[in-house]
């Protein structure tokens, strides 16, 4: 029995230092719904806090589905927590009610109102991370589900044991084994009556699936958290080589398309999820990337969740907002929040700090800030718009100039111009006009800097 007690923590120790889930000092958090594997971890992580340097809290959630069950194994947990001497956080809610509000399946739901609420505990310490009890089986689960749905390497890879401030020091040991553990040190826990549901898809694999599967193998979960690993590392690599394509394909406003085209398929379709997600898109399913990948490759462009869309234009792949209204809003010094979701800036500077600051500093986001008078304004293109650039004697048409800048047709409506009542002193991208240029005499000079303002 000693030598079963000391497998199973050396298994947690393992998991624990493989993936450096804990520093000394760290208060860990343990979300504890009650059962076995919860309040196996939450003794487990309260008897070796010493050892392991840590401070141990807990956090419960009554999710009000369960009625008088719900109200049971909440004070199962505050018996549990004041015999272990853990300060214990608990939030009331209504999941159904919250779960018709948000459109959302119960499980999902609660599952998002759970994981928020532990992670705005993590804010009220110095240093936190919240401990889930997630174990092997939990694991090897998890990857079944996620099989059924056609699922790639990232479903496969089943549970992570490190996801943030999200920590899983069980992901070594079965629910078995929690049990067991339970039993070897008297532990009492309450059990879910909804787990024997088979109206649940994951209790179907729980109780019908994954039994079938350990007498064809009777380390079946084991073998799945093998797999798992080996996938997750697969994962891990191939995101890896997506984000160093992105960097390398990086140019203003997008990415060079060819570059991205020469990838492995397995790490082109990463890096367009990742420039896709970078580029505000919503959530996307495989039919989006493989639209996506369709136009990298053969050009054109698609539309995505989220009010974005993509375009292949004179090489580069784009990811132009849709739906782009013209505006016009007062420039405001030294911020002004534009109604695209940006916010420009305008750094002023003495002639002396200009000098100082222009090795650092891109030309085209510079004016001559004395040209700047209390009717200047910040607005996209209009028809009929001329521009005189500062260093060459010619005004032309806005659709002519952005014609030889190169500046892709889907990206024109949302360029933003500089103006007064005598016409356009700044074009983003294109930079100060005659009027406005930073000549030898100009005393006070403003650098632009755009960035997205969330």
């Amino acid at each position: 029995m000693a030598e079963q007690k000391n497998n199973f923590t050396d298994k947690v120790l393992t998991e624990i230092q493989t993936y450096r889930m804990l520093v000394t000092g760290m208060t860990v958090i343990v979300g504890v719904s009650g059962g076995a594997d919860s309040t196996a971890l939450l003794h487990w992580l309260a008897c070796h806090a010493e050892e392991l340097s840590i401070r141990v809290a807990a956090a419960h959630v009554n999710h009000g589905i369960r009625g008088a069950e719900a109200d049971r194994d909440e004070s199962f947990v505050r018996e549990i927590c004041e015999q272990l001497h853990v300060p214990l956080h608990i939030l009331h809610t209504d999941i159904p009610k919250e779960a018709k509000k948000a459109g959302e399946g119960l499980e999902e739901c609660g599952r998002r109102v759970r994981y928020a609420f532990f992670l705005e505990l993590c804010e009220q310490y110095k240093n936190a991370c919240i401990a889930t009890a997630h174990t092997l089986s939990d694991c090897a689960e998890t990857m079944l589900f996620n099989l059924t749905r056609g699922c790639g390497l990232a479903g496969l890879s089943g549970i992570p044991p490190v996801r943030g401030k999200i920590i899983r020091p069980f992901l070594a040991v079965t629910r078995a084994q929690t049990e067991q553990y339970c039993h070897d040190h008297a532990l009492s826990y309450v059990t879910d009556s909804t787990n024997h549901d088979t109206a649940y898809s994951r209790n179907r694999i729980r109780l019908n699936v994954v039994p079938q599967l350990c007498r064809i193998d009777a380390n079946f979960e084991q073998a799945a958290g093998r797999a798992a690993r080996s996938l997750r590392e697969d994962e891990e690599c191939l995101c890896t080589l997506a984000k160093q394509a992105l960097q390398k394909a990086a140019c203003s406003k997008g990415w060079l398309a060819q570059t991205l085209a020469e990838q492995p398929r397995a790490v082109r379709m990463r890096v367009l999820a990742m420039a896709a997600e970078a580029s505000g898109a919503g959530q996307l399913e495989q039919k989006h990337l493989d639209l996506l990948d369709s136009a990298l490759l053969s050009g054109g462009g698609c539309t995505l969740p989220g009010g974005c869309s993509a375009r292949v234009e004179q090489g580069r792949l784009l990811f132009p907002k849709y739906r782009q209204e013209a505006y016009c809003v007062p420039l405001c010094v030294p911020q002004t929040c534009l109604p695209d979701g940006r916010l420009l800036t305008l750094k002023i500077m003495s002639r002396r700090e200009y000098e100082k600051e222009k090795p650092k500093i891109i030309f085209s986001n510079c004016l001559n800030y004395d040209t700047i008078s209390c009717d200047t304004v910040i607005r996209t293109r209009r028809s009929g718009d001329t521009f005189a650039p500062a260093g060459r004697n010619v005004t032309k048409s806005l659709k002519k100039l952005m014609n030889e800048q190169k500046i892709p047709a889907s990206l024109r409506p949302s360029i933003v111009m500089i103006a007064d009542c005598n016409g356009i002193l700044w074009i983003e991208g294109c930079g100060p006009s005659k009027a406005a240029e930073v000549t030898q005499t100009a005393q006070h000079i403003a650098a632009v800097i755009i960035k997205e303002c969330v």
